[in-house]
């Protein structure tokens, strides 16, 4: 690598931009379907690509997908990791500010381990970009191993999610398994990206690179991770659900990476640190990330059923008073 260029941490940072800028144009299309669901694929399928809210999306999320490529062809992922994840946090203040989603101060303290995660990952990492990977076809067992476990993830959300939550006091989840559904496809994606970018800094031919596994890779998880995504986006909140997809993204990006590229896993000491504590931040914040939503305040004292009113006093008979049996609650 000759040296990080300005302008390739620049289509990294409007790569990542439009990638969240398109989660905006899915939130709103998803509040303008009907309800999907997991065990309904092309009834989901359908309502998305027939929304043109949706498919504006859709494109901008490739545009960024495409900045992506040109960043990877020549960012190392240690310097690709933190950018990518920069515009996250423009996303979650967005959120906060505009959408008015609340995070509670749990819910921040895990999102503060997962920057830290983040950073480490991406410090951990080897410095290679896409003209030093090892541009081969993986072998059909690796690409099992990348993809069946993601896929196992994804199903067992959307049966767990499809289910019906019963009980007066039920409250709905937070996103945390949405999130992580929808993270480690994203993640296989990503490493997918990554596949292409090789490929095309070494053959430089677009018939090498339709030959090549990587391009159906990532739109194959991708078209996954999207429909986890647009059935999260009716449920849960986008700060929790963006939060989650970015995290398990980058992280199934390290695990997958030297499976396909034969990337070199840390062997000194400090990037072996770097790379656990990196882990485990990540298995702690998924732990402390609640669960459910927490309660919103009712309105309910205030408005409370007719049969908790007080009743109505009845004035002393005079000039003007109505009947008694008038003044009733």
């Amino acid at each position: 690598m000759d040296g990080v260029t300005l302008g390739s941490v620049g289509a990294a940072l409007l790569g990542t931009s439009v990638y969240y800028v398109a989660f905006l144009f899915f939130r709103q299309a998803a509040s303008r379907m009907p309800p999907l669901r997991g065990s309904r694929l092309f009834h989901t399928a359908w309502h998305m690509l027939t929304d043109w809210v949706w498919f504006t999306g859709g494109i901008l999320l490739f545009i960024g997908l495409a900045y992506e490529v040109i960043a990877f062809s020549a960012l190392p992922l240690g310097v690709a990791q933190p950018v990518f994840s920069v515009s996250l946090m423009l996303l979650l203040a967005y959120a906060t500010l505009f959408l008015g989603e609340r995070l509670s101060a749990r819910e921040w303290a895990s999102v503060a381990l997962f920057g830290v995660a983040t950073v480490l990952l991406g410090l951990s990492s080897a410095e290679t970009d896409g003209t030093d990977l090892d541009p081969r076809s993986p072998t059909l067992p690796e690409l099992a191993l990348v993809t069946v476990p993601p896929l196992l993830i994804a199903g067992l959300v959307w049966l767990v999610g499809d289910r019906r939550r019963g009980g007066r006091h039920a409250r709905p989840l937070a996103g945390v398994a949405y999130g992580i559904g929808a993270g480690v496809c994203s993640g296989v994606a990503e490493t997918g990206i990554r596949g292409i970018a090789a490929v095309w800094a070494s053959e430089g031919d677009v018939w090498a690179l339709v030959s090549s596994p990587y391009p159906y890779l990532t739109l194959g998880m991708a078209a996954i991770a999207l429909a986890q995504l647009q059935i999260a986006l009716q449920r849960c909140r986008i700060a929790i659900v963006a939060t989650l997809i970015t995290v398990t993204g980058r992280t199934m990006l390290v695990l997958c990476s030297p499976v396909l590229f034969d990337e070199p896993w840390p062997d000194g000491f400090a990037p072996t640190v770097l790379r656990t504590g990196g882990f485990v931040l990540t298995l702690a914040a998924i732990v402390l990330f609640p669960r459910h939503e927490m309660p919103r305040p009712s309105v309910a004292p205030r408005y409370g059923p007719r049969r908790h009113r007080e009743p109505v006093p009845v004035p002393p008979p005079g000039r003007g008073a109505r009947s008694p049996e008038f003044n009733r609650p």
